[in-house]
């Protein structure tokens, strides 16, 4: 009972952080509150419903599967594998565009082109969380169960120092992206009355993220060293998620209106003291997070934890570091990333800097 508990900790409390973090994108005219957590609930409660798929879909592929790999027509495997991966993840994608879809169809608070991808994001993290805690889970009961592994110490790492931080970082920025993404188009085909044929088109680029993100780490537990397109793809999205965020708070009906009250209320002494901190601890953090990030990843090396660590412990922290930049240097007033190293005004409220 107790790991079960800690289970849910590990993969709850990272997801609510990011839960905070995605509300706070919406700078102009942020969401209720209360819908943002009646859509992380629904995006938990869509997580048994797209695994029971899955399983069937898995079902129905296995036989064939494992008929090709014994005949030895490997290639007719990997395109069945591929198959299974990418109708598992259309699943995903689907499942989470439905419980979002139905929630928020003629909700008054659906009124600029960031809400979708606010929502699809808040779903994708409840999504994310449940499925996190049976990985952690399957993880430290797979390892007890082998008997020629030394048991609850080792279970206890992997469970919970590789594969809950694993999950935290990289499936569920994966699910926000990707069903961000699909949010992008929920918004366009609701707001601006578009196609259903563009809907269906942003539904299928993120089922394409997803399947792009798995099919790899599938192909390296047959023994091909092609894990590192997982990461790429991870990246890829995240880029094409931030450019659709910024194109989607650039759109937004209340943007010159916040930003107009945010400038005139500003206190010039005031912006001078916050910009003046923030400039203060960009360099410093900034090498910070990456000296920890290659201390860190020394540090697993030496100690012999499995091979996957040293390097995703230093990408994260210089992910960090990139991610503290980005969210640090922005103005003080309107929170726009800020131009230049040494920027004199900003470029969006025109707030004085000097």
């Amino acid at each position: 009972m107790t790991v079960v508990l800690l289970a849910f900790v590990a993969a709850f409390v990272p997801a609510l952080l990011w839960l905070v973090f995605i509300y706070r994108r919406d700078r102009y005219e942020p969401e209720p509150k209360t819908l943002i957590a009646r859509l992380f609930l629904w995006g938990l409660a869509a997580g048994p419903w797209a695994s029971g798929m899955n399983i069937l879909i898995a079902h129905v592929f296995a036989p064939s599967i494992d008929s090709a790999q014994r005949e030895g027509a490997f290639f007719v495997a990997a395109i069945l594998l591929f198959a299974v991966v990418a109708l598992s993840a259309l699943n995903e994608e689907v499942m989470k565009y439905v419980v979002v879809s139905s929630r928020v169809r003629g909700d008054p608070a659906f009124n600029e082109p960031v809400d979708g991808m606010i929502y699809m994001s808040t779903a994708a993290i409840g999504f994310s969380a449940g499925e996190n805690v049976v990985y952690i889970l399957n993880t430290y009961f797979g390892l007890i169960g082998d008997t020629t592994r030394p048991g609850v110490p080792l279970a206890l790492i992997n469970a919970f120092l590789v594969t809950a931080p694993l999950r935290a970082l990289l499936s569920t920025i994966g699910h926000i992206t990707w069903s961000g993404i699909t949010g992008w188009f929920l918004s366009r085909h609701y707001l601006e009355k578009g196609s259903g044929r563009m809907l269906v088109g942003g539904i299928l680029l993120a089922a394409s993220f997803h399947t792009a993100f798995n099919f790899p780490l599938f192909l390296q537990e047959l023994g091909l060293a092609v894990g590192w397109i997982t990461w790429l793809v991870w990246i890829a999205g995240i880029e094409r998620y931030l450019t659709l965020l910024g194109r989607a708070l650039l759109a937004s009906p209340f943007r010159r209106a916040a930003l107009r009250e945010k400038g005139d209320a500003a206190v010039h002494s005031e912006v001078l003291s916050a910009y003046r901190s923030l400039r203060a601890r960009q360099l410093p953090v900034t090498l910070l997070l990456v000296g920890l990030g290659v201390a860190s990843a020394a540090a697993a090396a030496l100690i012999g934890l499995p091979q996957e660590v040293p390097y995703t412990s230093a990408f994260a922290f210089v992910l960090a570091a990139i991610a503290f930049s980005r969210f640090n240097w922005r103005c003080p007033v309107c929170g726009a990333h800020l131009n230049g190293l040494n920027p004199k005004v900003c470029t969006h409220c025109h707030v004085v800097l000097t």
